[in-house]
């Protein structure tokens, strides 16, 4: 571009006003700080210069000079014209925070958890805290015993609780069941009266024994009524086909009439720990345990062992008496670990209980963390 197309035919290096203004702009450029304006570099060029006044071409000139000192500092902090990133020690700015949830976790639970299903497809109903019983054994008889377990909705509450049982194993290894899974399973309820017609696989396998046999029948008549009382229509009865009709299960048990519950103390085990379940965890500190049973004089020893073996914590509570079901508790001091809780009746007898010295044990093993 020659001199007759420059915009402004003026050459600033000629010009001592021009060359004090650059000289005090490059001084100003070196302490200028984000905050000061252009009023401030104007008001000292002014104050140098003693009155002297800008041409109206020459301040617009010294604008945008000075903006893009500003602007210069703002983003870079130097004179190099790149974006530069934080001083060293200082974090870069944060991202604005999504409002988007963020991903489903991808890790594989952990058994017995709930699981989640693959976002392409609707995840699958479940129904927590539900009453599954189960067989345990002491040294001279099966009882029943209880866990709340999470379950796939299939029908119905009821339903739902009856084809758990038949189709998931206990989270205790000390319980059992001689149920097999039921490929059909349909319940209907008049009143209090509840009716359970299951496949004939449902009893499939090895004869169970008249004791067991029995006492498989009210572990289905508890879990039916427990379930049936959680989901708000109390049942008294319980009457249980197989494909329809009144059968012979296990070679022992007729069934087709209304059964109600057996009374607890011919059943439920003397002495049931209900918390923690097992493989539960808990958080360390002070660790709550509860249970329910009967014992002579209500007298009920505890004790909590270290996986090696080692008892950590022992003492006595109290519970239901002579028959008389009620619950017990007691706590301990527990570090991060695994542990097993026991809880028994001591023989009062003299060594003449067929049971030996700890009577009808319940045990769970616990995590503390």
């Amino acid at each position: 571009m020659n001199a007759d197309q420059r915009p402004f035919p003026f050459d600033p290096d000629d010009d001592p006003t021009a060359r004090l203004l650059r000289r005090a702009l490059a001084e100003e450029a070196e302490m200028i700080q984000p905050r000061k304006g252009l009023d401030e570099i104007t008001r000292r060029v002014e104050h140098e210069h003693r009155g002297r006044r800008l041409a109206p071409w020459l301040a617009g000139i010294a604008v945008a000079a000075v903006a893009g000192v500003v602007a210069g500092v703002v983003l870079t902090g130097d004179n190099s014209g790149q974006q530069a990133g934080p001083p060293a020690g200082q974090p870069a700015a944060s991202a604005p925070a999504s409002t988007e949830p963020p991903a489903a976790a991808t890790t594989a639970p952990s058994p017995g958890a709930t699981k989640t299903a693959p976002t392409s497809a609707a995840p699958a109903a479940e129904l927590t805290g539900v009453p599954v019983y189960y067989l345990g054994q002491s040294k001279t008889r099966f009882w029943l015993y209880r866990e709340f377990r999470t379950v796939p909705e299939n029908g119905g509450y009821v339903e739902s609780a009856i084809r758990a049982m038949t189709e998931l194993k206990p989270l205790d290894p000390d319980y059992s069941s001689p149920w097999k899974p039921a490929s059909s399973v349909k319940v209907t309820q008049s009143g209090k009266s509840l009716a359970v017609d299951l496949s004939a696989d449902a009893f499939s396998g090895a004869n169970v024994g008249s004791e067991v046999a029995g006492l498989a029948i009210q572990q289905l008549v508890y879990t039916a009524t427990a379930a049936a009382s959680e989901a708000g229509t109390p049942a008294d009865t319980v009457t249980v086909t197989v494909d329809g009709k009144p059968s012979d299960v296990w070679g022992a048990v007729r069934v087709g009439e209304p059964t109600a519950r057996a009374d607890l103390v011919d059943v439920q085990a003397p002495t049931w720990v209900t918390s923690p379940q097992e493989g539960e965890t808990l958080k360390a500190g002070t660790v709550k345990f509860t249970g329910y049973g009967t014992a002579f004089e209500a007298t009920f020893a505890w004790e909590v062992r270290g996986r090696g073996g080692d008892v950590v914590a022992q003492g006595n509570t109290m519970g239901g008496s002579m028959g008389t079901y009620g619950e017990f508790a007691f706590s301990a001091t527990l570090e991060p670990g695994e542990y097993t809780v026991e809880v028994y009746q001591p023989d009062m007898s003299n060594g003449e209980s067929t049971e030996g010295p700890r009577m009808f044990p319940d045990t769970k093993d616990f995590t503390v963390k």
